[in-house]
């Protein structure tokens, strides 16, 4: 089963955290300051989900199955 989540970000940062991903999900606007994505298992299963699963945690964002918000992990670069 896919991810679908709703993310509080603009839709250029989405698309610049999930990088070529990008372009398998679908990404559509839900309110102001909301994007709706949806991700397929086949990218899960492609990409690697913790793969996957890493570059959301840059993005604060509201789980559809787990029912809650879950805040964005700064990445740190050393």
């Amino acid at each position: 089963m896919g991810l679908q989540l709703i993310i509080k970000a603009d839709r250029k940062k989405i698309e610049k955290v999930l990088g070529s991903l990008a372009s398998e999900c679908e990404i559509f606007p839900v309110a102001e300051g909301l994007f709706g994505i949806s991700i397929p298992e086949r990218s899960l299963l492609s990409g690697g989900e913790d793969v996957v699963l890493r570059k959301l945690e840059q993005l604060k964002r509201f789980d559809l199955w787990q029912g809650s918000w879950q805040e964005s992990k700064r990445r740190w670069f050393w």
